[in-house]
């Protein structure tokens, strides 16, 4: 599980199964309100886990490097 964060807002990218295949799923979470803010889901699917949480932390970083 690959993660960014600032302040007491955090991005965790974590893996799910997915019609035989596995998806990245990137949350944003609050943990002073204690709540998840937004949740994105890859439309792709993986082979592996591992190629799905490579991808997701991909995309966080390059989401990162946008702000």
């Amino acid at each position: 599980m690959g993660s960014a964060n600032n302040g007491n807002l955090r991005a965790v990218v974590q893996t799910a199964e997915q019609a035989g295949g596995f998806v990245w799923v990137i949350s944003l979470v609050d943990f002073a309100a204690g709540e998840v803010k937004r949740s994105m889901v890859s439309e792709e699917n993986f082979a592996t886990s591992d190629a799905a949480r490579d991808a997701g932390n991909d995309r966080l970083k390059a989401m990162a490097a946008d702000r």
